[in-house]
């Protein structure tokens, strides 16, 4: 009997103590057991590496400087022995049929490469309760200029053919910021000609953390910018160039009106007014127009507002 795996499951960790005994207890709780758990601890300075002590037996476990989430993932890539690859964030939870759904419609079904669920957050005031399907829309069939359009989307824990990494490669490091790295890797599978399917099953828990990367302003704007910069260096058609060339400012636009906002939170008054002219040259609201002459008068007073009003003063967009 063959002691290879069908499916790595690829979990990267950075700082994140708190939760991850419980994601590690989600995944060692499934129906299916024919796996192996990758943990790439990348560079954690919190106790995340003793948490994670009393299940080292049960994974293979690579430690490595922090060199982020893109770098952590693809070196459980390179480890991963299975047939399937499944994703799972290290504070996200997994239902205990998520490895059986997901690789069970693989199995069913060899014209198909990609598989992934459903999910419920938790965490988030906004949308606590809610299902991801219905805060971002999904429809079949799933393509590339469905999924570049943003008319359906991809939930991030999935699982697909191992054939699949080893036509298209990994993740793009050279990407700038963090947070929508793998909505590049996706596209690249799509315009390949790799089939995705999903699946209404609530399969997951999404966990929401204020601190966490998907969270974080100016890292996932960066990567939303940087992905659409290098589709644009690539073969599209002329109908999808055009709509990425068209939305590209206002993108670019929310990128520096966040940079603002995190230059101000240091108190880096000369960064944050520049990034707020580079924003107004495409937002002509009002209210910007006031907070950048009191920027010039008084930046500080400026900064104490934006902290205490940071709750309910939202992106421009």
């Amino acid at each position: 009997m063959s002691n290879i795996p069908a499916v790595s499951v690829i979990i990267p960790a950075y700082n994140v103590a708190p939760f991850i005994v419980e994601t590690l207890e989600s995944l060692f709780a499934q129906t299916r057991q024919d796996f192996e758990a990758i943990l790439v601890n990348d560079g954690s300075t919190d106790d995340t590496e003793e948490k994670i002590a009393p299940y080292r037996d049960r994974l293979v476990y690579i430690r490595q400087p922090n060199r982020g989430v893109m770098a952590a993932r693809n070196a459980g890539l390179k480890a991963a022995r299975g047939r399937y690859i499944a994703l799972l964030d290290s504070d996200d939870l997994l239902l205990p049929n998520f490895l059986e759904v997901l690789v069970g419609m693989l199995e069913r079904d060899s014209s198909l490469s990609v598989a992934y669920p459903n999910a419920r957050y938790f965490g988030w005031p906004a949308h606590d309760g809610k299902l991801h399907q219905d805060v971002f829309p999904v429809a079949e069939p799933v393509t590339f200029d469905r999924v570049l359009r943003r008319e359906c989307y991809i939930f991030g824990l999935l699982v697909f053919r191992r054939e699949v990494i080893e036509t298209v490669g990994g993740y793009d490091e050279s990407l700038a910021g963090q947070g929508a790295e793998d909505f590049e890797l996706w596209l690249r599978m799509l315009q390949h000609g790799f089939r995705f399917q999903f699946t209404r099953e609530v399969l997951a828990l999404y966990r929401w953390r204020q601190d966490s990367l998907s969270n974080t302003g100016v890292k996932i704007l960066s990567c939303v910018v940087s992905v659409y910069e290098k589709l644009l260096r690539g073969e599209l058609t002329e109908d999808q160039r055009q709509w990425i060339e068209t939305r590209m400012p206002e993108w670019r636009a929310q990128l520096n009106y966040a940079r603002f906002k995190d230059a101000l939170a240091k108190r880096n008054f000369a960064e944050a007014e520049k990034h707020l002219a580079e924003a107004r040259q495409f937002y002509r609201q009002p209210k910007l127009a006031l907070i950048q002459t009191a920027m010039k008068i008084t930046p500080k007073l400026v900064a104490l507002w934006s902290a205490a009003a940071r709750r309910r003063f939202s992106f421009v967009a």
